[in-house]
């Protein structure tokens, strides 16, 4: 006669389930009602009972474990009893392990004080564009969409000493190297690892324009066709206000945003073609590249631009008049600026009246 043997499986005590549900649980209470996350809080000592309740059950639970791997009875062809006493150990050992590489030295560390450039946006504050477009948005919500959709894995938000010279911090200068303080105000700290896309540390200081970031979000290619960014039209309009708002609000102060203390000065004295070549200059994306205030970019700024003499990559030189500046814009590889980039896209598309606006509005920031 042949016997046949029923192994059953053994399982883990209601106990210890229980607590690896209730974590779980722990995890998913930091989302607010709506899907959306708030923000962490400051200090044990705000947390709710019910949190705490939760955190006693489940290290109930983790002493449960600890025991029943320790004392339970041993069964036939099952695990020796030194198995069960090192199981033990192990969950012993990595409990003192958190207890002291994490829990006791966040417990005990000074707050590390915050610089005059930190990031520093409350939920729910507003933010006004200060391009001028009177679009406005919420930079800490923006900074939850930010996170939300993946742009940590493209972007960093940290510059390094040496991006200053090797051309990754954009704009960057040597006292704009990341410091600690700078950081201590977000809601999580995630900087990024990986710079597919490039840092983003100083692009509100770069772009303050909502509306052109904006665009960018919808259609990267629009002003950089070689861009391997995805397309993010799909986010809602608020989604991509705030978003834009987060984007505006790096690299620059709070107070000088709140104080509107940031973006182009308004030239004085616009006539109307002027003023419609300053919308364009926005709408094309030109404010990604070219600063109208003299600070450096991309690409040269346009203050003082007309009429100055441009050194060429070819080692030739030519005056910025209007033949020059209409050849620029449909064809910029036709004459490219020494010490830029030949990444502007051409614009053929522009008629005679868009070319003679931009033209003009360039010429209004002659100093």
């Amino acid at each position: 006669m042949i016997r046949l043997k029923v192994r059953r499986k053994r399982t883990l005590p209601a106990t210890a389930l229980l607590s690896g549900l209730l974590g779980s649980v722990t995890v998913h209470s930091a989302w607010a009602q709506g899907g959306e996350p708030v923000r962490p809080l400051p200090s044990p000592a705000e947390a709710s009972p019910l949190y705490w309740a939760a955190v006693g059950v489940v290290l109930l639970g983790l002493l449960g474990f600890t025991l029943w791997a320790l004392y339970a009875p041993l069964r036939e062809r099952r695990w020796t009893t030194a198995g069960y006493h090192a199981l033990g150990a192990l969950v012993i050992f990595m409990t003192l392990f958190t207890l002291v590489l994490y829990v006791i030295p966040a417990t005990q560390a000074a707050r590390i004080p915050p610089t005059d450039r930190a990031w520093d946006w409350k939920p729910g504050e507003v933010l006004q564009d200060p391009g001028g477009s009177g679009l406005t948005g919420e930079p800490y919500r923006g900074y939850l969409v930010y996170l939300a959709n993946g742009c940590v894995y493209c972007h960093t938000l940290y510059l390094r000493p040496q991006d200053v010279e090797t051309g990754w911090g954009e704009g960057a200068r040597p006292e704009d190297v990341s410091q600690l303080g700078d950081f201590v105000n977000y809601p999580f700290t995630m900087l990024g690892t990986q710079r597919d896309g490039p840092d983003l540390t100083l692009v509100g200081r770069r772009i303050p324009d909502m509306t052109y970031q904006i665009e960018h979000l919808k259609d990267p290619r629009k002003f950089k066709p070689r861009s391997i960014m995805p397309s993010y039209r799909y986010l809602s309009e608020r989604d991509l206000r705030d978003l834009a708002a987060f984007l505006v609000s790096l690299g620059n102060k709070p107070d000088d945003l709140r104080a509107g203390r940031v973006g182009p000065p308004e030239p004085a004295g616009l006539s109307e073609l002027a003023k419609k070549g300053q919308q364009l200059y926005r709408e094309l994306g030109c404010v990604g590249c070219h600063t109208v205030d003299g600070s450096p970019s991309t690409g040269p700024t346009w203050k003082g631009l007309f009429g100055s003499e441009r050194p060429l990559e070819d080692g030739t030189r030519v005056v910025a008049d209007e033949a020059y500046l209409r050849e620029s814009i449909v064809d910029p590889n036709a004459k490219v600026v020494q010490g830029f980039p030949a990444i502007m896209p051409p614009y053929p598309q522009l008629g005679d009246e868009e070319l003679n606006a931009l033209i003009e509005f360039i010429k209004s920031l002659k100093e």
